[in-house]
């Protein structure tokens, strides 16, 4: 028996302290109602949750970029529908008036009077039409718009397709989904090219060529043939990776008037640093490398791969840098490829927008809005006469032109607030959805961790009831000495 070292004690008191780290840590957890108030509660929780935090919060304030935008497009609908009643609807009624030959001289000028105010409260609408001082109605120079000089009708698509062993059913989704992908770039007045590169390390001992090029081309089907044709396979280790497959895609003959367009689909990562020749005396690229060169040479690159793990930051540094997007490669392909397809207008029509609106967390997620012009110079109604008979016929189509243009200028932006309030609730989905994967991550479950604090303080309150004993423990001694 030995005084100098209770060791009882010291072993309880170890115990009593873990419980309380343990009671102060469920009460921490209780009161804020986060699982995470640190990052040392969950390093790659943290990590996680902050990336999810900033997405949440960027879908939110898309949301209200896609209100103002809504209301943008409301208020120059609403300038719009004023100029066309009631001011073109009596413009008409007075050139008919005047087009009957019962009238006087005076008469006629009493009528071109009356035209001549109305003409000028169209243009006071025109101009007088702003939204948070832009004006709507009188497409203003100082907007910033694209400086390309091409047409506004064609984009140079090549798919960049890794075909390894693992990419079987994934190559066979893009060929399914193919038709209603060019079918809507079609639909929206896009002349599209497509062209192919298909990489992978199959030995050529297994019959199959590492790198397959297929040059541009309009023909649908033969393009979904040669998709179809490609040898699924491979093993080995060489050098062909996916930054050759897009060095290759580089050497491809773009129209100089269209948007370039590459779409990676791979489930790998790519071989940074491999031994490829871009045609211009560089080689050893990795991955920045040939990011700035797709970006140098307007090549907008879009990824469909794999989410959550490093493959997906290493394919992110290739596509984020054009202003390119990431696909899921396990989500929809059929959404996916028709948010690409709405991507590739958007940038086709650049040189006719006006402005864009952020309607997304990411780069390169915006819409565009062509603004009108409604002045009378535009209407081709400035210089309207009624006065002789003649005149009077000649504004009668005149007028019908203007109310034709006004009423096309209508429907755009009725369109226009129809397809944002879509976006709207898609965006809110999308946050919603993200907003309950963080909280499984970042947030406390009560009922658990009420659970683990009372453990603890039961655990707390009996190991001081053993403290109590394991001091009385060295008292015995001094029977002893009695």
């Amino acid at each position: 028996m030995i005084i100098n070292r209770n060791m009882a004690g010291i072993n309880i008191l170890s115990k009593m302290n873990a419980n309380a780290k343990i009671s102060a840590k469920s009460m921490e957890k209780i009161s804020s109602g986060m699982r995470i108030n640190q990052a040392a509660d969950d390093a790659a929780g943290t990590a996680i949750s902050e990336k999810m935090r900033s997405q949440i919060r960027g879908l939110e304030q898309a949301q209200k970029n896609i209100q103002d935008g809504i209301s943008f497009i409301q208020t120059a609908e609403n300038g719009l529908a004023k100029i066309a009643d009631p001011n073109l609807h009596r413009l008409r009624q007075l050139a008919v008036q005047a087009g009957n030959d019962t009238l006087s001289s005076g008469d006629r000028q009493a009528i071109q009077n009356e035209v001549n105010q109305i003409l000028s409260n169209i243009d006071d609408i025109a101009e007088g039409t702003k939204f948070n001082g832009i004006n709507l109605l009188n497409v203003p120079d100082t907007l910033p718009k694209s400086t390309g000089e091409r047409p506004a009708d064609k984009s140079d698509i090549v798919f960049i397709l890794d075909k390894t062993g693992s990419m079987g059913s994934n190559l066979a989704h893009v060929e399914e989904n193919l038709q209603d992908f060019t079918t809507q770039l079609k639909a929206k007045g896009i002349d599209i090219q497509l062209g192919l590169v298909a990489y992978g390390d199959s030995a050529p001992s297994q019959g199959a060529e590492q790198v397959d090029i297929t040059s541009f081309t309009n023909d649908l089907k033969k393009f979904e043939e040669s998709i179809s044709n490609i040898v699924v396979g491979g093993g080995g280790d060489f050098a062909e990776s996916g930054l050759e497959g897009i060095s290759e895609a580089m050497n491809f003959a773009f129209r100089d008037d269209a948007s370039k367009q590459f779409i990676l689909v791979t489930d790998a990562p790519v071989h940074d640093n491999a031994n490829l020749d871009g045609g211009d005396g560089l080689s050893e690229f990795d991955i920045e490398d040939v990011a700035l060169l797709a970006k140098e040479s307007e090549i907008k690159l879009t990824v469909i791969g794999p989410r959550g793990d490093a493959t997906e930051e290493q394919l992110r540094r290739l596509s984020e840098p054009t202003g390119g997007r990431y696909f899921d490669l396990n989500g929809d392909f059929s959404s996916q490829l028709d948010a690409l397809a709405d991507g590739i207008v958007r940038d086709s029509l650049s040189g006719n927008v006006d402005l864009f609106l952020q309607i997304g967390a990411n780069v390169g997620e915006v819409y565009g809005i062509d603004l009108s012009d409604a002045r009378t110079e535009s209407l081709g109604i400035d210089n309207l006469k009624v006065d002789p008979w003649s005149e009077a016929q000649k504004a009668i189509l005149k007028l019908d032109d203007a109310m034709q243009q006004v009423s096309s200028e209508r429907a755009k932006y009725g369109a226009y607030e129809n397809s944002l309030g879509h976006l709207q609730s898609s965006a809110a989905v999308n946050a919603e959805n993200l907003t309950a994967a963080e909280s499984q991550i970042r947030d406390t479950d009560m009922a658990k961790e009420i659970m683990i604090l009372t453990k603890a303080n039961i655990l707390n309150q009996a190991s001081q009831a053993m403290m109590a004993q394991a001091n009385k423990q060295p008292q015995s001694i001094l029977e002893l000495l009695k």
